[in-house]
């Protein structure tokens, strides 16, 4: 495309959800395109990094963010329900969470960012999937075609071939699931009624009608829906609406120049490597290291544990391990996967791609958020195993570990996805799309 497109790109202020922004900024800052990001104050130093525009979150709005998505003192309400059993409590929970950090918080982007499409005055606004004020009300005020930037390895966009989002559960392929499915989706109907009311009183705000459906329906109503994932990791869907496109993994990884420690070098790699986490931001009770820790200890292979950047080790209390368990903050991807043969995780979209696309499978023990729809993708599969956090024993743990280990299957699957997952053109088909869009709007105004 010989126009340079001005792009804005808004996503939450965590890794999970930039990095794949910063993977598409880089891809459209190469296509000479000029890119700027509205995001929270925590992403300032990365745009500066990018050398782009960067527009704040309101002070208001990053405080109500950070405190879902970073909540003091380790609490959380998505996290702290994780292992109830009552899974019509754990939903109802989530729902009254979702409605705080989803819809609340929408007065505060649409004041932002009106603001900044009248300053910055993009081609394309290439939205977070979690930021609702473009979704729900922007695409109906503004002419600025709006894209969703999913970084999410399902679609979200509902549909009869897939269950109801949030639980993770197998898609509906024969007459029972199929009422099961149905009368799932009966009970969060109900008990999302609030969240509906709420999200309907927003829209009159700004002289919208009330919506009949869910928020999740119009996904399906805006410009253009990108899923960083591929068909095969998603239940190979045929429901999905024409604006919807796989564009494959978006991965970035900051930290690839770092020097490669020399303890993870010097590892006998006649043993397998097995890599436990639970991710960068989770700060509740860390209950797959403890798990990790008391069963894995003295098993034949290497364990390299994180607990993220923003917990230190001795801070944990996960008791005595043995010296085959070595546990860090971090440790750069790009040094770690291709030495690994098996990831331990809460199932993040991020880990989960990175170890499919180094062809590493997988056992996940979903704890919250998109978590559990992560996890059964990696089943449905065949790329690993799922543990219900509130089942996650040592003794469990360990038997799941050595099941993977010993049958080759799941690497041969999970390379399988991993390759999907690459040829489906990454960042540089997403900008393919924006460009496109831009063009194809430009056509039918001409």
């Amino acid at each position: 495309m010989s126009r340079t497109l001005r792009i804005l790109l808004a996503c939450q202020p965590i890794p999970g959800h930039l990095n794949p922004n910063v993977a598409l900024a880089h891809a459209l800052l190469d296509e000479g395109h000029e890119v700027a990001l509205y995001s929270g104050e925590k992403a300032r130093l990365l745009a500066h990094q990018l050398d782009i525009s960067f527009f704040p979150f309101g002070a208001e709005l990053d405080k109500q963010m950070m405190s879902f998505l970073l909540p003091e003192n380790g609490r959380s309400d998505i996290s702290s329900v994780a292992v109830d059993r009552r899974w019509v409590y754990r939903i109802s929970r989530l729902n009254e969470a979702l409605k705080g950090w989803l819809i609340e918080t929408i007065p505060g982007q649409i004041a932002d960012l009106t603001a900044i499409l009248s300053s910055f005055q993009p081609d394309i606004l290439v939205t977070d999937p979690t930021l609702m004020g473009p979704i729900l009300i922007l695409k109906e005020t503004q002419s600025v075609p709006i894209a969703v930037f999913s970084f999410l390895a399902g679609c979200s966009v509902p549909g009869p071939e897939a269950p109801p989002w949030g639980r993770g559960l197998p898609p509906p392929r024969n007459f029972v699931s199929q009422l099961r499915c149905t009368a799932e989706k009966k009970i969060v109907w109900w008990l999302t009624g609030d969240v509906r009311r709420r999200m309907n009183e927003i829209r009159r705000m700004y002289q919208l009608p009330p919506l009949s459906q869910g928020m999740a329906q119009e996904y399906s109503k805006v410009d253009l829906f990108m899923v960083t994932s591929t068909p095969s990791f998603d239940y190979n869907r045929t429901d999905l609406p024409a604006c919807v496109h796989y564009v494959g993994a978006c991965s970035w990884d900051s930290s690839g120049k770092e020097d490669l420690p020399e303890w993870l070098e010097a590892l006998d790699s006649s043993r397998p490597l097995v890599h436990v986490t639970e991710g960068t931001i989770h700060t509740s009770e860390p209950l797959l290291l403890k798990a990790a820790a008391a069963g894995l200890s003295g098993l034949d292979c290497h364990v390299v544990m994180t607990t993220g950047k923003h917990r230190r080790p001795e801070e944990l209390n996960l008791g005595s391990f043995g010296p085959n368990i070595r546990i860090e903050q971090f440790v750069p991807h790009s040094h770690l996967f291709p030495r690994t043969d098996l990831v331990i995780t809460t199932g993040g979209a991020g880990t989960v791609t990175k170890a499919l696309i180094s062809g590493v499978p997988l056992i996940v023990v979903p704890t919250a958020w998109e978590l559990p729809e992560n996890a059964q993708r990696v089943v449905e599969c065949g790329a690993g195993l799922r543990i219900e956090p509130r089942r996650c024993s040592p003794a469990r743990l360990r038997a799941a570990v050595e099941k993977v280990l010993g049958d080759p299957s799941y690497r041969e699957n999970a390379a399988r996805i991993g390759h999907d997952l690459l040829k489906e053109g990454g960042p540089s088909r997403a900008v393919e799309l924006l460009e496109k869009l831009v063009t194809e709007r430009s056509e039918s105004r001409s």
